[in-house]
Parts: C-alpha cells; structure tokens; sequence
C-alpha cells in the first residue's frame, strides 16, 4: 500500500500527489488486473507505443513496459515496429490472435478502460488525511465566503458554527431567500485542494471517482516532475455535489453500469473531502425520512457501508458536510428522532427593511 501524507500545518498549501510506483507490486494491484487493463488498452488504441499505454494507463513507462512485457512473454502481444530510436518506449504493439480474444474476455469481465485504479485501503488513507472535518474554519472564512450576501450577523454566526463543526446542517426558510446560494457558497470558506483517484479497485471491480461534472481539476505547480508523481491521482477543488429534486434512493448506492460492468460511485462518496448539498429536502423523488435513515450511521460515524453486486460489503469515508436546504418546516419533515442526526438546523428569515434596502 502507498503511504500517502498531508500534514495539517500546511492543509492550506497545494495537494502533492504521491510518489509514483516503481513497480508492479507497489501499486498495489493484482498482476492479473492490469495486464487485463493493458489488453484492452492496446486493443482500443490499435497500434500505440509503449508510451502512448503508459499514458493510456496513468503508469510510468517502466511499469508499463513490464507489464506489457509479460504480454510479449504469454504471446498476447507483438511488436510492430517503432520510431527507430533506441527507447522501448517508441515500439509499437499490437494483440495477437489469442491476444483478442483474451482482451474479449477482459472486456466482458469489465468494460472499463482509463488510467489504472488504486486499492480501496489507498483511497481510505488519503480521505483521512485530507478530511474536510480537520479544516480549521475562521470568523473571517465564513464572511469572506457569503461576502455577496446580505445576511445578518445573527444568520453568518449560526452558519459559521455549524459548518466549521463538520456536522450536518439543515438551512430552512421561506423561498427565495438565498439558502441554496449561501450553501454553495460556503465552499469559499473551505481551505486548499485535494487530491481524488480516477478509479478505486475493491475485490477486482472498478469505481469510478472522479466526475468533471463535480471535481474542478485544478493545476498545482510542483518541483517533482510529472513521470515521478503518481497521475493515477489528481488534484481538484474541494467538491460542492448538488443534488435536488431529482435525487433517488439509486444516488446514495453504487451504481452498476450493464454494459460496461463498472460501478460508479454514489453522490456521497464523490463529495468526500468537501461538501453534499440536498436542496428542495422533502421534495424529493424519496421520502426525507429515508434518507436520513440511509445516512444516520455514516452521520455519527463518518463510516458509509456500500455492497456489490456480488453481495460483497465493504466501508468506505462519509467525509462530506451534509447540508440540507429546505423552504419546508423542519417538523414536517421527519419525526424528531430523524431529525437529531441533523446537529445544526440555521433559518434564513425574511429579510428586514434596512437589510433589503
């Protein structure tokens, strides 16, 4: 497993990515899952070099090549010329016969094709490191974020509270008061970058992490240059996942893709490190009180359990600042037994005359 380390005293300074493995063993995948990735590699590209699988992969060219070495070895692949320079790296492969049919087989197994995963302990470990719950949230970070905003003092005290506590936080009020752009906004008041897989391996099967339509990748310049670092990894902005009336009961679950066999990670899992954002709470295609029946041991424990759809279970981080954003009466929304998993419940009145003028 690679040892991953963030230390909080410089939390606020850009995300490194880790080390890149040396090796096959070191990272910290199955031999057999790569070299599956790896055929199907080669086999949607149709005559790449060894460079062009590296980067196809996110592995150094020396991991590559010796994985792509052993395929030459099981006569699963040849190569088909090169550039005419010394370097492996320009020789140019192509799958044999039993080579295809092999790459069919992966395929069926698993239709993913991208940049290797990481092991499930390795993504654990960097959500720990990262956890938006060690943020140390200032007076001046809440209103430098709702900066915008015209909010009493009251209303940026009690935000402030909640969301430096790293708790779930229900903001209620009547409709158009500015609940849903006040959360939203609180991700200014969050420190630095973190760093996401594109995909994590757990028991041979794939999810998919990184989502362009959650994670802003963000350019950090580094003094490691781009072949010692780890690109299975990369660096975005703290997320903000919004969900609102269309949410169902399938988002809080992995899902399983039927035809490429590749599940993708549920809403609660891409917005680790930053912040889950439930607008129109109790409106939506499920009843409020189930999903905080969903949620109340990975409220109080930090801890989500997902299955596969094997049966298999394993736990993953619930590192998110849930916060529900509602024009709805808070009692009317679940009985008060449901409601005390939610710490923090802020109102966002009416504004008053100076206040709107």
């Amino acid at each position: 497993m690679v040892t991953i380390a963030i230390l909080p005293e410089v939390e606020r300074g850009p995300a490194e990515l880790p080390p890149a493995p040396a090796s096959v063993e070191e990272t910290g995948l199955e031999t057999g899952m790569l070299v599956d990735l790896a055929l199907k590699t080669v086999y949607f590209a149709g005559n790449p070099s060894g460079g062009d699988v590296a980067e196809r992969m996110a592995l150094p060219l020396g991991v590559a090549q010796a994985i792509l070495g052993f395929l030459r070895h099981e006569h699963l692949c040849e190569v088909t010329g090169g550039s005419g320079t010394s370097s492996s790296g320009s020789f140019r492969y192509a799958l044999t016969a039993e080579g295809t049919v092999r790459a069919g087989q992966a395929l069926e197994f698993a239709g993913y094709v991208g940049p290797a995963p990481v092991p499930l302990a390795d993504y654990v470990q960097q959500v720990e490191h990262q956890s938006v719950r060690r943020q140390v949230i200032t007076r001046k970070d809440i209103e430098s974020s709702l900066s915008h905003l015209v909010l009493s003092a009251d209303t940026l005290a009690r935000l402030g509270r909640a969301i430096s506590s790293g708790k779930a936080t229900l903001i209620y009020g009547p409709s158009g008061n500015g609940k849903t752009t006040a959360a939203e906004s609180l991700r200014g008041a969050l420190h630095g970058n973190i760093i996401i897989p594109y995909a994590v391996e757990v028991r041979r099967q794939i999810i998919r992490i990184h989502d362009p339509a959650c994670h802003e990748a963000v350019d950090v310049p580094s003094k490691r240059s781009a072949s010692t670092v780890d690109r299975r990894w990369l660096v975005v902005r703290r997320p903000v996942v919004f969900a609102a009336g269309e949410l169902a009961a399938s988002h809080l679950e992995l899902s399983l893709d039927p035809v490429q066999k590749t599940y993708e990670a549920p809403i609660q899992m891409k917005a680790n490190g930053g912040l889950l954002i439930i607008d129109d709470f109790g409106r939506q295609q499920l009843q409020a009180s189930y999903l905080l029946s969903r949620w109340i041991v990975p409220l109080e424990q930090g801890v989500d359990t997902l299955t596969l759809h094997t049966g298999a279970r394993f736990r993953v981080p619930f590192d998110a600042i849930p916060i529900f954003s509602t024009n709805l009466p808070p009692s009317s929304l679940a009985d008060d037994a449901f409601l005390r998993r939610i710490r923090y419940k802020v109102e966002i009145p009416d504004p008053m005359v100076q206040e709107f003028l």
